[in-house]
């Protein structure tokens, strides 16, 4: 099989997969009304992350796992384990069952290290960081794309809880979509005598430790204000519900249609520096929507800090790609998941208390102020990197 269609697979079943945990999130407050009505409505905030922190907690885990047992087991145990706690969800009679079936869709799910250890393994090494870029694109896509799919079915009279169930189908399709691909990817070729085995862009440039801090930064920036963007723009600006969701989903589009021909030009360079501007692009964005009060200057905004996240994702995958070694994949993959899930909970806990102390401009300063700040510790750790692999020699 092609290189071309194993990439192209994938990436439709990490789409299948990524529908449903993308889609429902939304919801939970319809879904909980049905299941426990008389449950206190902050519950849905331990709701959303409930699946985040188990997904933290077992990455790392399957990572490991698919190095020793293989990577395509793995992925399709992870699409059945997303199929499996979507229908425990559906069927779901009680509140305490429900926490189960979210945890369940955090412990057993984890299809976006499953997708790229795959790739890994089945692609060549110099295409491996556009396809990173193209599995976070098919993330990007589900959650432009799936709120509103959920929201339709929901309109037809379809009781929001037994959405699980009809998305429980998506994983299932993608079980049997990948079953025809290679186990294993062709033999990788030897480097000729005398040279070294080629990484992209020349080498890795940062430490593991270092990609990690710089995408826990990012993280931190791009992700507090999520939850609080909807509201904001609809209270600041005045606008409906539909333009609100259309402001927020813009930086994902912009990601959507920028992704490739970024990656493509920055192949062949040094991805630290290009990640430290995403991140001061995304700080700077994120002022400006905190000042203005003009919806036109609000909206160009967040176009261009889709911009700073184009190339910030496209820079750190090209940094991750780096790191990757062949025996290791899964579990190096396994890592950079759990501490970008991490990451979002932080981000998201950390977001609510500083806009419920100080209301959600600060909160825009903030997540600035930590884009700026990564880019300035990227810059500072790269700068720093030739001396520590020069000590390290020695």
């Amino acid at each position: 099989m092609s290189p071309g269609r194993i990439k192209a697979t994938v990436l439709a079943c990490h789409f299948a997969g990524a529908f449903g945990p993308m889609g429902l999130p939304p919801f939970l407050g319809l879904i909980l009304v049905g299941i426990a009505p008389g449950a206190d409505e902050s519950l849905i905030g331990w709701l959303y992350i409930v699946p985040t922190a188990c997904l933290a907690i077992s990455a790392p885990l399957w990572g490991r796992m698919a190095d020793r047992w293989g990577r395509k087991p793995l992925l399709l145990r992870a699409q059945i384990g997303l199929a499996v706690s979507f229908l425990v969800a559906g069927f779901a009679g009680s509140l305490p069952m429900f926490m189960v079936a979210l945890s369940l869709q955090g412990l057993l799910g984890g299809t976006f290290s499953a997708s790229n250890a795959y790739l890994s393994e089945a692609l060549p090494r110099e295409e491996l960081s556009q396809a990173l870029n193209l599995t976070q694109a098919s993330a990007r896509l589900a959650l432009i794309l799936a709120p509103a799919a959920v929201g339709f079915l929901i309109d037809r009279h379809i009781d929001p809880q037994n959405v699980y169930l009809i998305v429980a189908l998506l994983p299932l399709v993608a079980v049997l979509m990948l079953l025809p691909l290679p186990a294993k990817g062709p033999p990788k070729s030897a480097p000729a005598a005398g040279s070294e085995s080629p990484k992209p862009f020349g080498g890795q440039v940062l430490s593991r430790g270092a990609i990690m801090a710089g995408q826990t930064g990012f993280t931190l920036a791009m992700i507090s204000t999520f939850p609080f963007l909807v509201p904001y723009s609809m209270k600041a600006f005045g606008v409906g519900a539909g333009t609100a969701g259309w402001l927020f989903g813009l930086p994902h589009i912009v990601y959507l249609f920028a992704c490739i021909p970024l990656g493509r030009h920055l192949r062949n360079r040094d991805p630290a520096p290009w990640f430290a501007a995403g991140c001061l692009i995304v700080g700077g964005m994120l002022a400006v929507q905190a000042l203005t009060s003009s919806l036109p200057v609000f909206a160009m905004a967040r176009a261009l800090l889709g911009v700073g996240m184009t190339l910030g994702y496209v820079s750190l995958n090209a940094l991750i790609a780096q790191t990757i070694e062949d025996a290791s994949a899964g579990r190096t993959f396994g890592w950079f998941d759990s501490g970008a899930k991490l990451a979002t909970i932080v981000a998201s806990v950390g977001g609510g208390m500083i806009a419920a102390m100080g209301g959600v401009g600060p909160l825009f300063f903030a997540a600035a102020l930590c884009g700026a700040m990564t880019a300035a510790m990227v810059m500072l750790l790269r700068g720093m990197e030739p001396f520590t692999r020069s000590a390290a020699l020695k």
